[in-house]
């Protein structure tokens, strides 16, 4: 089948698009953007589409001032008007310490989502394919997933008030270079994209290719079959999630609501799991980034609570235990010493009377002059399983105290820093996605976590006291 075909044999299977919709185009000036924007531009009559252009100039490379005028002029030879962004995306990594990747997606995010809302567009198109969806699936099987993440990209996808469509996520890049070379598109290629400077190019150029050459050389369809049965099998958990909640749903207000915790306690864990996303969702009108470590504390929270007890979660919800009920709230102050805090990377929070900011450093020797400043910790990036969370200690607690050997009860460890019984609660403890400990805020840092000579990336963690100040 010719590659329009399947293209538009895609685009039904998963209905992409409706007849007489406008659709913003994320065009690069790259093969698969290209690829998107002619098979799109070949179908626009039949289903009568209103096609917008979108390109960002994101100031990495040198190129990228003429890769936006190439992107204009082929726009305007398909009678398509665009919409060009510059932005310095180098100086807003540094600025903000994301990774080059992080801080491409968030200043592309941020201008398509812009954009599409100024000309009251629903839908936006972007050119993942098939190679795109198997790495992603590799990517979150090294972050440590669960069923979404193994699902890769979704062919369409909620985001906010918009729908993200990938309508080639049938298509190999070798198909989509080959019907560049057939359509003459004349893309334009990142040279950055042969190095082995990113994961995910190290997955790309390295460690996919060498899997196919030594165990299966059919490894990406192995791969993209998985994703699509999960893909289901996540669907209709999601779906079997909703029916429950509203079961265990009692009273829904304004910016509360009141579950039932017999009912939840009834319910297999991974149902629980889905019910508090659809708690979330429905207090909130759209998903949260939920992970590990808070699920376990609400699941901790419905199993063996005492009433009263509450954890607190992102964008200022707050889950609460009283007597037989489960509430999930907005709360308009946060308050977190008794709670788990979300601490992204990178990113800010706070924690009763502590504000905190994590960020990516390159490894210089530049980090070693704050060694030995207790409101500051160095990690090893790639051995931190994120987000990180804010908590207090709790019974059973230890770590690998940096510069000691072996293992040490949190308990003890405070005991030997001769910290006051009454202050030890007060005590931030970092930890990972996992609960693991990776800092005893102001005190000692957890040595799996050090910095060693194959150190890529470093986090650093600071902590400022805001109170009394």
């Amino acid at each position: 089948m010719a590659l329009l075909e399947r293209f538009k044999d895609y685009i039904r299977r998963e209905n992409l698009i409706e007849k007489g919709e406008s659709i913003l185009l994320g065009v690069s000036g790259g093969p698969d953007s290209l690829t998107m924007l002619d098979l799109f531009c070949r179908i626009r009559d039949e289903y009568e589409l209103d096609l917008l252009v979108f390109h960002l100039n994101h100031m990495f490379r040198q190129e990228a001032f003429a890769e936006a005028e190439y992107v204009k002029k082929v726009a305007a030879g398909y009678g398509l008007e665009i919409i060009v962004e510059e932005f310095n995306v180098p100086e807003y990594i540094i600025e903000h310490g994301y990774s080059p990747e992080e801080g491409a997606r968030k200043a592309r995010f941020h201008f398509l989502e812009k954009w599409a809302g100024e000309y009251e567009i629903k839908k936006i198109a972007l050119a993942h394919n098939k190679d795109d969806l198997v790495e992603t699936v590799f990517l979150n099987i090294f972050r440590g997933t669960g069923l979404k993440g193994l699902a890769g990209i979704l062919p369409l996808a909620e985001r906010k008030n918009f729908l993200i469509i990938h309508p080639l996520l049938d298509i190999y890049r070798q198909e989509i270079e080959e019907y560049c070379r057939n359509r003459d598109l004349n893309p334009c290629y990142d040279r950055t994209n042969e190095e082995s400077i990113y994961t995910r190019n190290k997955l790309r150029n390295e460690i996919i290719p060498e899997l196919e050459k030594e165990i299966n050389p059919g490894l990406k369809g192995v791969v993209y079959r998985m994703a699509l049965n999960i893909r289901e099998e996540e669907a209709f958990l999601n779906r079997l999630g909703l029916v429950k909640f509203k079961e265990c749903l009692l009273k829904r207000e304004d910016e509360r609501l009141v579950l039932s915790l017999e009912m939840l306690k009834r319910e297999d864990k991974v149902i629980r799991r889905r019910i508090v996303q659809n708690a979330v969702r429905e207090l909130k009108g759209n998903d949260l980034d939920l992970y590990t470590v808070h699920y376990q504390a609400i699941d901790d929270l419905i199993l063996s609570g005492q009433t009263g007890r509450f954890i607190t979660l992102p964008d200022k919800i707050q889950v609460r235990r009283s007597y037989e009920n489960l509430f999930f709230e907005i709360r308009q102050q946060e308050v977190q010493e008794e709670g788990i805090g979300l601490l992204e990377i990178p990113g800010e929070a706070e924690w009763g009377d502590f504000h905190f900011k994590t960020g990516i450093l390159p490894v210089t020797d530049k980090w070693k002059e704050m060694i030995g400043d207790k409101n500051v910790c160095f990690c090893d990036l790639k051995k931190i399983r994120g987000p990180l969370a804010i908590r207090k200690r709790k019974e059973g607690d230890f770590f690998y105290p940096f510069g000691l050997k072996g293992s040490k009860k949190l308990k003890d460890y405070l005991i030997d820093e001769k910290i006051p019984v009454e202050e030890r609660d007060k005590i931030p403890i970092i930890v990972d996605n996992e609960d693991k400990i990776v800092w005893v805020a102001g005190y000692r840092v957890d040595g799996r976590f050090k910095i060693e000579e194959d150190t890529e990336e470093i986090l650093k963690i600071e902590i400022h006291n805001t109170g009394g100040d």
